[in-house]
């Protein structure tokens, strides 16, 4: 198995940048119905949510605590 996964991973490396772009639109292409999945069961949740209003950072909130309400915001 190992042996396996160590020669697929040889041969991406040495894809030509054509070959690159189109093993990107085929993984693109078969990740797409899982994402949209992901994106309906999201906005189901977020329907069932009541909205709160947003809330500053409190004064003693660090850089990390900002970043990661700006992540959960998106």
């Amino acid at each position: 198995m190992a042996n396996r996964l160590e020669q697929l991973a040889e041969d991406i490396m040495n894809l030509s940048q054509d070959e690159a772009q189109q093993l990107q639109v085929i993984i693109k292409a078969k990740l797409m119905p899982e994402v949209e999945r992901q994106r309906g069961l999201l906005a189901e949740q977020q329907q069932a949510m009541p909205q709160q209003p947003q809330q500053a950072p409190s004064p003693m909130a660090t850089q990390r605590d900002v970043r990661m309400a700006g992540l959960l915001r998106w």
